[in-house]
């Protein structure tokens, strides 16, 4: 099947969860550009270094943003206190090594999302029964991200720039900056309001370089520490001090293309904490050292005031197929992930079976079994209703009356008890049923154990491609 970008129009659909016990209480998530501060390691919270950066922006079905080394694009879905993200895909830029540690555990918490609360400017994201993903609220702050440097002032009316083969990096982050000086890491504490800005004393690692080097070091970061006012030009930034000198110019760094074999980590540096980093949540965040390599995330545009680095083109792609009756009559269009597989032929089988991997159908078709299924039965809404819901063969643990495409709907969760249901008994099923008049019913679902990872995730996929999804009745 032909991918495509996801439409930018789609249709709405009022995805309501009970907001009862367990973890995170909801709240509003678009609007906001929401930046990292911790993330679950070893079984512990760990802040995000002064010298990395990620961040998320939430959008009508869309997430977007920056994961430490390269631009992301995904799918989600929050209803009451539950989020659910799926198919996260991301640029490939090369990084150092700690970089893509935090963007293959950041990427990897996101689509674990389970529950989550947005309250005040502090965004709080659970997995199973345990926070994973702490985030602030980004204020109005046009130097946020990371940062190469171009030029900066090397003695008083001077500009130079650095030196051939020695890279200059800045990272800010919420109230944190931190970088490479050519020689050593630095890291610190600002404030800006958007136009002026304050920059602390900067604390060093300690490592001997060459004396040209070395000045060069002490230099940048005197400019650094002497900006006064910020001065946004095109996609750069320039730091002046008061009387309106250029002190550091700032660029994005260019993107580099991922080489074929995992990049090689940078020469290690020995570095020490980061003099600022606390904050307090439950469990206790730990900061972490600052790196011991070089910072060199990526990002192809830096991130202005209130808006994450959105990439050029849509990174998650989908695919679509025609679901239709048995006397060939269209009843949906199932848009579903552009890396999935789906069944294409008999037409009896066609648009029916959805599954990450390739799908080989048995000659008992009956015995296929697939991570999504699609079906179109001439089956009055109320009587299919009626039937996913039945107490003598269903356990309902979830139901939700839903409005998809302007079609009566509903959501279903519930555990099978008997064989009568089609599915082994203490078999859970997530299943979306919507109304296409006297065509009948068009029903997406999903089936597993309530305790596997898969299900889980099977669940927000599902949950993603209904609104993604056009249905119709027959002409």
């Amino acid at each position: 099947m032909r991918a495509r970008p996801i439409l930018a129009l789609i249709a709405v659909v009022a995805l309501v969860s009970a907001c009862v016990g367990g973890d995170g209480s909801g709240g509003e998530l678009a609007g906001t550009d929401w930046v990292l501060r911790s993330y679950e390691k070893d079984g512990a919270l760990t802040l995000v270094p002064d010298t990395l950066y990620a961040d998320a922006e939430f959008d009508n079905y869309r997430l977007h943003g920056f994961a430490g080394c390269n631009e992301f694009d995904a799918l989600y879905r929050a209803g009451g206190r539950r989020l659910n993200i799926a198919q996260p895909a991301a640029t490939q830029t090369a990084c150092s090594e700690e970089a893509t540690n935090l963007e293959q555990a950041y990427l990897a918490l996101l689509n674990g999302s389970r529950f989550y609360s947005a309250r005040l400017a502090t965004l709080t994201v659970f997995g199973e029964g345990s926070t994973t993903l702490v985030f602030d609220a980004a204020p109005r702050n046009p130097v946020r991200g990371t940062w190469q440097v171009e030029s900066f002032a090397s003695a008083p009316g001077k500009v130079a720039a650095p030196r051939e083969g020695s890279d200059l990096d800045v990272v800010f982050g919420i109230a944190s900056v931190g970088g490479f000086g050519g020689c050593n890491s630095f890291s610190g504490t600002y404030g800006t309001n958007g136009n002026i800005i304050r920059i602390g004393r900067l604390a060093t690692t300690s490592n001997t370089c060459p004396g040209e080097v070395a000045k060069q070091e002490t230099s940048f970061l005197e400019a650094l520490q002497g900006a006064a006012f910020v001065d946004t030009r095109a996609s750069g930034v320039n730091l002046t001090d008061r009387s309106g000198s250029m002190t550091v110019a700032l660029v994005p760094p260019p993107t580099e293309p991922s080489p074929s074999s995992s990049p090689a980590p940078s020469a290690s540096r020995t570095t020490e904490p980061s003099p600022s980093s606390t904050v307090k949540a439950t469990p206790t965040e730990t900061a972490t050292n600052a790196p011991t390599a070089k910072p060199t995330a990526k990002p192809t545009a830096q991130p202005t005031a209130g808006q994450s680095p959105a990439p050029s083109a849509p990174l998650v792609s989908t695919a679509d197929c025609e679901l239709k009756t048995a006397d060939g009559a269209s009843v949906a269009t199932i848009v579903y992930p552009g890396s999935w597989s789906t069944v294409a032929a008999p037409p009896e089988l066609a648009c029916r079976y959805f599954d990450p991997a390739p799908i080989t159908v048995p000659s008992d078709p009956s015995t296929l079994e697939t991570a999504v299924r699609a079906s179109s039965e001439e089956t009055a809404f109320a009587d299919a209703l009626a039937a996913a819901t039945d107490p003598a063969s269903w356990t309902v643990s979830d139901q939700a009356d839903l409005t998809v495409d302007n079609l009566q709907a509903a959501r279903v969760e519930a555990t099978s008890t008997s064989d009568k249901s089609g599915l082994p008994p203490g078999t859970r099923r997530l299943a979306y049923l919507v109304d296409v008049g006297l065509a009948g019913t068009v029903t997406l679902w999903t089936a597993g154990s309530a305790s596997d990872d898969a299900y889980a995730a099977n669940k927000g996929v599902v949950t993603l491609m209904v609104p993604l999804s056009t249905f119709r009745a027959p002409a």
